[in-house]
């Protein structure tokens, strides 16, 4: 063989290995992201069914067994939240530190789907707050209501907005028509940040048609 020829052969069988290799990283992706999905799934379905436990507490007659009924309510929420939280954290740093590489965009897999899943995920986080919120109040507890609520913000500040064009680039990566980064995120935190010590004005039924806003 010339010594072009056994060139060309080298570098044809290293492409080949190459793509052998990209397509085995997918295939275990996949079946990493099977799993995964199904544990956001879980924390999504847990995260809606405060929802619907708020809903029902208030409906309750007896003053104990309603006390009893939202004290759980927190309870749940709380672990529902932060574990949505820590998923939350996962996919922020995982889009912060992807690569700008060709084939670290192929392999990464920050896709538009997944920017709907983070929007979807931060949209219960948002459900399930006020839902914790709300149970405090209607126990008479707004300061803790407060407190909640400034857990959530302080939470969106360092996930999110601390990072310098962070907001900015989950937009562009988001198929999302609108700027919901960088216009939904600080307008929560700032409303958040303006409620009153004494009577956070709180209504979960108006937050149906648009829950991604306080």
């Amino acid at each position: 063989l010339s010594p072009e020829l056994s060139q060309a052969m080298t570098n044809y069988a290293t492409q080949m290995q190459m793509a052998q290799i990209a397509e085995q990283i997918q295939f275990v992706q996949v079946a990493v992201e099977e799993v995964r999905q199904g544990q956001e799934y879980d924390r999504l379905a847990t995260a809606y069914s405060c929802q619907q436990k708020l809903i029902q507490a208030a409906a309750i007659q007896n003053p104990r067994l309603k006390e009893m009924a939202l004290m759980q309510l927190v309870s749940d929420a709380e672990n529902s939240r932060n574990l949505l939280m820590q998923s939350q954290s996962a996919n922020a740093a995982f889009i912060k530190n992807q690569p700008e590489s060709t084939w670290g965009k192929i392999l990464s897999g920050a896709t538009p789907e997944k920017m709907n899943e983070l929007r979807e995920s931060l949209c219960a986080v948002n459900i399930v707050s006020l839902a914790e919120a709300i149970a405090y109040q209607e126990m008479g507890e707004t300061e803790a209501a407060k407190v909640s609520l400034e857990y959530y913000a302080k939470f969106i500040q360092r996930t999110y907005l601390e990072t310098k064009g962070f907001v900015e680039r989950l937009d562009m990566i988001d198929p999302s028509p609108e700027n919901y980064w960088t216009q939904k995120l600080p307008e929560i935190e700032n409303r958040i940040l303006a409620l009153p010590s004494d009577n956070p004005a709180l209504r979960l039924e108006e937050q149906k048609d648009e829950p991604e806003t306080l």
